[in-house]
């Protein structure tokens, strides 16, 4: 299956070259979990992926079904109302950690490489807005670097057919809201059913599948943890390759009210990297 973030890691993982000199990276999307910590802004006490009430366990004929579990996966992540995800993505030298929330319309994403970059998404009312600083700018969306210490720091808004460095519009807004973040866990296989287990005293159940990670010569591969009753809500989605790469996504704090307003004063991204640069 794919993991999200799929089109803004393989550019992440690209312009980070120059960002931390670490040759040649691997590009595939994935993402990762440290145990989750932040919460969506303004919601009720975080809820449990499985403890809601008449929660039952799965059934032997969907069990035995790994495309209908995912299929039963998906859809409750599309409708979940909103959601929290911890990312972490291990690369030679250097991890990616991202701490997200997604609704239906619209999502908040804080991105960081330790110390080195720091970056932050909003995603309201059709609009991407970007707020970093310098190394964020030039290592995560490419922005030249006489551009990228310019407009660090102070919010930059991204309109459809808009480009910031080489990151596009729908780089930018890939994987934010719900139905994006679902698309982004769709299968390129057919996925297997995998063994179940516990997590942080839940149990799940899981499909895994082949992933396709460019740069890693050994077999790398894609499970996602579901939540072994009726809701078969997302609970971890991970990749395991060879080298030095994985990466872990925790899906937590399902159906809290997240308050996002667009920030006042953003530039325009045309300012950043006008259309005659990018055409």
């Amino acid at each position: 299956m794919r993991t999200r973030r799929q089109t803004r890691i393989n550019t992440i993982t690209l312009t980070l070259t120059a960002l931390l000199g670490l040759g040649a990276l691997v590009g595939c999307s994935g993402s990762g979990l440290a145990p989750p910590t932040a919460t969506a802004s303004g919601g009720k006490a975080a809820s449990s992926a499985g403890s809601s009430p008449g929660a039952s366990p799965l059934t032997a004929s969907v069990a035995k079904s790994a495309p209908a579990l995912l299929h039963g996966a998906l859809a409750a992540l599309r409708s979940g109302g909103s959601v929290h995800i911890d990312i972490t993505v291990t690369l030679p030298g250097a991890s990616i950690v991202e701490s997200d929330d997604a609704t239906a319309s619209g999502g908040r994403q804080i991105m960081s490489i330790g110390q080195a970059a720091h970056a932050t998404i909003l995603f309201i009312a059709g609009v991407g807005y970007v707020k970093a600083d310098a190394k964020g700018l030039n290592g995560f969306f490419g922005v030249p670097q006489p551009q990228a210490e310019q407009f660090a720091g102070r919010w930059i808004a991204l309109r459809r057919g808009d480009k910031l460095g080489q990151t596009t519009y729908d780089d930018l807004t890939a994987g934010i809201t719900l139905s994006s973040v679902a698309s982004e866990l769709e299968p390129v296989s057919t996925p297997k059913l995998a063994p179940p287990a516990t997590i942080n005293g839940q149990r799940v159940v899981a499909v895994q599948a082949p992933a396709k990670a460019s740069g890693v010569t050994s077999k790398a591969t894609e499970t996602l943890d579901v939540t072994d009753n009726s809701l078969l809500r997302p609970v971890l989605a991970k990749v395991v390759a060879g080298g030095s790469y994985s990466s872990q996504i925790s899906f937590t704090h399902w159906g809290e009210t997240l308050h996002l307003s667009a920030p006042s004063g953003a530039v325009p991204a045309s300012a950043v990297t006008p259309a005659s640069v990018t055409a």
